[in-house]
């Protein structure tokens, strides 16, 4: 699905400006529309499919709350409509002979994202974390809130629903907030992530007619493009979430900065890592049923994190590389020197990882890996032929400085986030929006986590 960035935020302005000039008794009614508006402006094949999903799983959510017999099997079938529906679209091409590029068209918009969403909803009910939701209007809200549908985050039923039931009035701090997050994010994604894409893409695409040199360089932005885009998206539909007086909970804390894996999935899109402890991992036993059981449910939990992303044998790998560097972490408590040591070794680690995330098959993937290694060699040649790609003529080298000084930048900013999580750093919005302003590039590129 290919979602233009600036048609998206165009959509998020009018329509906030909007909810702030009609009176405060309509703005749910108002939001309510807008969401549904916009999935059918997106998606219009499939906007039945998620109404139908909003109102099977409230009508299902009131049962549990309301039952005291049969609520397992009450939250079971209220649960297999929408788990069903998103299996068959992600594994639909298992079954039949035909052209992926086809099945791509079959996917519908933030089906993974919204059916995570109903599914927390029902078994926090069921658990007894929540009581259901009372209005309809308030819970399709929470579902299909549109600047959270295209790729996340999967914000928990209460961080919407809880504000929904006090009047939407204008948050002077919020909006402000929500505007920095906007331009943070599009700092990420346009003056980065976009620029980093044609690369990446050319590489990963024909890794047999590159150098080495050119791979490493491939997998290293790959590593930076995946994150700007999809902290970056994260960022704006936090921000817009904020311009309608919403506050999520971040969905990414400098994961780049993590000292072994499993900080780095305390960092990295939290809001799906949360839900995979909080309804897979931790209904699996957890770590309270022995040492050997705690391994296999880490290995179970990453394997349908690998899933989740995709159909192809490469996602399960990635899912599976992340789970056994989880049973063997580095230390916990490092000192400052072990620390920084330990933040490359995983980032290093991190960055294969994705090689395996970014190739169309596993078949591509170990041969990316086996020529990083082979025929390695450095002459002006082979530095040429890996810096090339970037534009295809001169003006190649101009742009590879370009990207890694507004790299070095990002970094810099995060570095100091990092060290002093408790301070602001109001200059760097500023070089951020000359950034955007100036270098942004503006098109129609997507953004990568809709694909999932």
């Amino acid at each position: 699905m290919q979602t233009n960035i600036v048609l998206y935020l165009t959509f998020s302005i009018i329509t906030v400006l909007f909810f702030y000039l009609i009176p405060s008794t309509y703005r749910r009614h108002y939001l309510f529309c807008v969401n549904f508006i916009f999935y059918f402006l997106c998606d219009y094949k499939f906007g039945l499919l998620i109404f139908l999903s909003i109102l099977w799983s409230y009508c299902f959510g009131e049962k549990i709350g309301c039952s005291i017999f049969y609520r397992k099997l009450t939250l079971f079938l209220g649960m297999s409509l929408v788990l069903g529906t998103l299996l068959f679209f992600k594994y639909y091409h298992f079954f039949i002979t035909a052209d992926n590029s086809a099945l791509g068209l079959l996917m519908p918009l933030g089906i993974s994202y919204y059916t995570f969403k109903i599914i927390s909803y029902l078994i926090d009910i069921y658990l007894g974390k929540r009581t259901p939701e009372g209005s309809f209007i308030n819970y399709a809200i929470y579902v299909s809130f549109f600047p959270q549908i295209i790729c996340g985050p999967i914000a928990r039923s209460t961080e919407i629903t809880d504000t929904l039931k006090n009047d939407l009035h204008f948050n002077r701090q919020l909006v402000q907030s929500g505007t920095l997050l906007i331009l943070s994010g599009l700092f990420k994604k346009l003056v980065i992530a976009d620029r980093l894409s044609v690369y990446v893409g050319s590489i990963f695409s024909n890794p047999t007619a590159y150098p080495s040199l050119a791979l490493w360089m491939a997998a290293f932005f790959y590593t930076i493009q995946i994150y700007c885009d999809f902290a970056g998206y994260s960022e704006i539909a936090l921000g817009i979430g904020n311009l309608f007086g919403f506050e999520c909970k971040i969905n990414f804390n400098l994961p780049y900065f993590s000292y072994n894996i499993n900080d780095f999935w305390k960092r990295w899109h939290i809001s799906l890592s949360s839900w995979l402890r909080d309804y897979i991992y931790i209904p699996l036993g957890g770590n309270r049923k022995g040492i050997l059981r705690k391994k296999i449910n880490i290995l179970i939990t990453f394997f349908i994190s690998g899933l989740w992303h995709g159909t192809g044998i490469n996602y399960i790998c990635w899912g599976m590389w992340h789970g056994i560097l989880s049973l063997f972490p580095f230390s916990k408590a490092p000192t400052k020197k072990q620390q920084f040591f330990h933040t490359i070794a995983t980032f290093i680690f991190v960055m294969f990882g994705w090689v395996f995330f970014r190739a169309s098959s596993i078949q591509d993937a170990i041969t990316f890996i086996i020529r990083m290694f082979y025929g390695w060699t450095i002459n002006i040649n082979s530095i040429v032929a890996s810096v090339m790609p970037f534009t295809g003529d001169y003006s190649c080298l101009a742009h590879l400085i370009t990207v890694c000084i507004f790299i070095l930048i990002l970094l810099i900013c995060e570095w100091k986030e990092y060290l002093h999580p408790a301070k602001k750093y109001p200059s760097k919005y500023f070089i951020y929006a000359v950034a955007v302003l100036f270098f942004g590039a503006i098109g129609q590129s997507s953004f990568l986590y809709a694909n999932f």
